[in-house]
Protein backbone atom coordinates (compact mmCIF):
# COMPACT_ATOMS: atom_id res chain seq x y z
CA UNK A 1 0.00 0.00 0.00
CA UNK A 2 2.74 2.47 0.95
CA UNK A 3 4.51 1.77 -2.35
CA UNK A 4 1.50 3.00 -4.32
CA UNK A 5 1.30 6.12 -2.11
CA UNK A 6 4.97 6.76 -2.80
CA UNK A 7 4.47 6.42 -6.55
CA UNK A 8 1.41 8.71 -6.53
CA UNK A 9 2.86 11.48 -4.36
CA UNK A 10 6.60 11.45 -5.09
CA UNK A 11 6.53 13.78 -8.10
CA UNK A 12 4.08 16.37 -6.65
CA UNK A 13 6.08 16.37 -3.41
CA UNK A 14 9.36 16.74 -5.32
CA UNK A 15 7.94 19.74 -7.23
CA UNK A 16 6.81 21.31 -3.95
CA UNK A 17 10.17 20.80 -2.22
CA UNK A 18 12.13 21.90 -5.28
CA UNK A 19 10.03 25.07 -5.45
CA UNK A 20 10.77 25.76 -1.77
CA UNK A 21 14.50 24.96 -1.93
CA UNK A 22 15.41 25.81 -5.54
CA UNK A 23 17.87 22.87 -5.56
CA UNK A 24 17.00 19.58 -7.26
CA UNK A 25 19.57 17.43 -5.42
CA UNK A 26 18.67 18.91 -2.06
CA UNK A 27 14.96 18.46 -2.90
CA UNK A 28 15.49 14.78 -3.74
CA UNK A 29 17.22 14.23 -0.39
CA UNK A 30 14.38 15.99 1.44
CA UNK A 31 11.71 13.95 -0.39
CA UNK A 32 13.50 10.74 0.53
CA UNK A 33 13.69 11.83 4.15
CA UNK A 34 10.01 12.83 4.14
CA UNK A 35 8.91 9.41 2.89
CA UNK A 36 11.07 7.69 5.49
CA UNK A 37 9.46 9.79 8.23
CA UNK A 38 6.00 9.15 6.78
CA UNK A 39 6.61 5.41 6.58
CA UNK A 40 7.89 5.28 10.17
CA UNK A 41 4.88 7.13 11.54
CA UNK A 42 2.20 6.03 9.04
CA UNK A 43 0.25 4.17 11.75
CA UNK A 44 -0.21 7.47 13.65
CA UNK A 45 -2.20 8.98 10.74
CA UNK A 46 -5.84 8.71 11.83
CA UNK A 47 -7.54 9.92 8.63
CA UNK A 48 -5.85 8.15 5.71
CA UNK A 49 -7.67 10.38 3.18
CA UNK A 50 -5.63 13.32 4.51
CA UNK A 51 -2.36 11.60 3.59
CA UNK A 52 -1.39 14.25 1.03
CA UNK A 53 -1.75 17.24 3.39
CA UNK A 54 -0.02 15.26 6.17
CA UNK A 55 2.84 14.38 3.80
CA UNK A 56 3.25 17.99 2.66
CA UNK A 57 3.24 19.16 6.29
CA UNK A 58 6.08 16.70 7.03
CA UNK A 59 7.92 18.09 3.99
CA UNK A 60 7.49 21.70 5.09
CA UNK A 61 8.76 20.88 8.59
CA UNK A 62 11.70 18.90 7.23
CA UNK A 63 12.70 21.81 4.99
CA UNK A 64 12.52 24.18 7.98
CA UNK A 65 14.63 21.79 10.08
CA UNK A 66 17.31 21.59 7.39
CA UNK A 67 17.49 25.36 6.97
CA UNK A 68 17.56 25.85 10.74
CA UNK A 69 20.41 23.34 11.10
CA UNK A 70 22.24 24.89 8.18
CA UNK A 71 21.94 28.37 9.71
CA UNK A 72 23.31 27.10 13.04
CA UNK A 73 26.25 25.42 11.26
CA UNK A 74 27.00 28.61 9.34
CA UNK A 75 26.74 30.68 12.51
CA UNK A 76 29.18 28.38 14.32
CA UNK A 77 31.65 28.58 11.42
CA UNK A 78 31.34 32.37 11.34
CA UNK A 79 31.82 32.57 15.12
CA UNK A 80 34.96 30.43 14.92
CA UNK A 81 36.37 32.51 12.07
CA UNK A 82 35.66 35.73 13.97
CA UNK A 83 37.31 34.32 17.12
CA UNK A 84 40.40 33.34 15.13
CA UNK A 85 40.54 36.79 13.56
CA UNK A 86 40.25 38.42 16.99
CA UNK A 87 42.96 36.13 18.39
CA UNK A 88 45.28 37.06 15.53
CA UNK A 89 44.60 40.75 16.12
CA UNK A 90 45.32 40.39 19.82
CA UNK A 91 48.53 38.51 19.13
CA UNK A 92 49.65 41.23 16.73
CA UNK A 93 48.99 43.88 19.38
CA UNK A 94 50.93 41.85 21.94
CA UNK A 95 53.87 41.34 19.58
CA UNK A 96 55.19 44.86 20.15
CA UNK A 97 55.02 44.38 23.92
CA UNK A 98 56.41 40.87 23.79
CA UNK A 99 59.72 41.82 22.23
CA UNK A 100 60.19 44.59 24.79
CA UNK A 101 59.36 42.24 27.66
CA UNK A 102 61.70 39.58 26.35
CA UNK A 103 64.53 42.12 26.69
CA UNK A 104 63.86 42.15 30.45
CA UNK A 105 64.64 38.42 30.69
CA UNK A 106 68.11 37.05 31.19
CA UNK A 107 70.09 36.71 27.95
CA UNK A 108 69.78 32.91 28.11
CA UNK A 109 66.02 33.01 28.64
CA UNK A 110 65.58 35.57 25.88
CA UNK A 111 67.65 33.51 23.45
CA UNK A 112 65.77 30.27 24.23
CA UNK A 113 62.34 31.85 23.71
CA UNK A 114 63.52 33.66 20.58
CA UNK A 115 64.79 30.40 19.06
CA UNK A 116 61.75 28.31 19.97
CA UNK A 117 58.91 30.73 19.26
CA UNK A 118 60.27 33.11 16.65
CA UNK A 119 62.88 31.02 14.85
CA UNK A 120 60.63 27.96 15.32
CA UNK A 121 63.34 25.55 16.38
CA UNK A 122 62.34 22.49 18.36
CA UNK A 123 63.90 21.99 21.76
CA UNK A 124 65.91 19.08 20.35
CA UNK A 125 67.22 21.20 17.48
CA UNK A 126 68.19 24.05 19.80
CA UNK A 127 69.87 21.65 22.27
CA UNK A 128 71.92 20.02 19.50
CA UNK A 129 72.81 23.35 17.89
CA UNK A 130 74.05 24.78 21.20
CA UNK A 131 75.47 21.54 22.60
CA UNK A 132 73.12 21.58 25.59
CA UNK A 133 71.53 18.82 27.62
CA UNK A 134 67.82 18.56 26.63
CA UNK A 135 66.65 18.39 30.26
CA UNK A 136 68.59 21.53 31.11
CA UNK A 137 67.16 23.30 28.07
CA UNK A 138 63.61 22.31 29.04
CA UNK A 139 64.19 23.83 32.49
CA UNK A 140 65.54 27.04 30.94
CA UNK A 141 62.56 27.25 28.58
CA UNK A 142 60.06 26.66 31.38
CA UNK A 143 61.65 29.31 33.61
CA UNK A 144 61.76 31.74 30.68
CA UNK A 145 58.08 31.22 29.87
CA UNK A 146 57.14 31.62 33.53
CA UNK A 147 59.13 34.85 33.79
CA UNK A 148 57.62 36.22 30.58
CA UNK A 149 54.12 35.25 31.69
CA UNK A 150 54.63 36.97 35.04
CA UNK A 151 55.76 40.15 33.28
CA UNK A 152 52.81 40.04 30.88
CA UNK A 153 50.32 39.43 33.69
CA UNK A 154 51.69 42.42 35.63
CA UNK A 155 51.32 44.61 32.57
CA UNK A 156 48.07 43.37 31.03
CA UNK A 157 44.71 41.90 31.95
CA UNK A 158 43.66 39.00 29.71
CA UNK A 159 40.15 37.71 29.03
CA UNK A 160 39.69 34.13 27.81
CA UNK A 161 36.87 32.17 26.21
CA UNK A 162 35.59 28.75 27.29
CA UNK A 163 38.50 27.06 25.45
CA UNK A 164 40.98 29.18 27.42
CA UNK A 165 41.97 31.15 24.32
CA UNK A 166 42.76 34.83 24.79
CA UNK A 167 39.92 36.88 23.32
CA UNK A 168 40.83 40.31 24.64
CA UNK A 169 43.32 42.17 26.78
CA UNK A 170 43.98 45.64 28.02
CA UNK A 171 47.15 47.28 29.26
CA UNK A 172 47.29 48.14 32.94
CA UNK A 173 50.09 50.63 33.30
CA UNK A 174 52.76 52.88 31.89
CA UNK A 175 55.17 49.99 31.43
CA UNK A 176 53.01 48.66 28.59
CA UNK A 177 53.58 50.89 25.61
Amino acid sequence: MFTSLYENFRNPLLRFVRYKTNDLHFAEDIVQEVFIKAYQSFDTLKEKEKFQSWLFAIAANTIKDHYRKRRIDLTEETDRAEEEEISQSILQELDCCLLNFMQTLSPTQNEVLQAIYFDELTLNEYARKNNLNLSTLKSHAKRAKTALKTTLMECCHFESNSRNEVVDFYKRGERCK
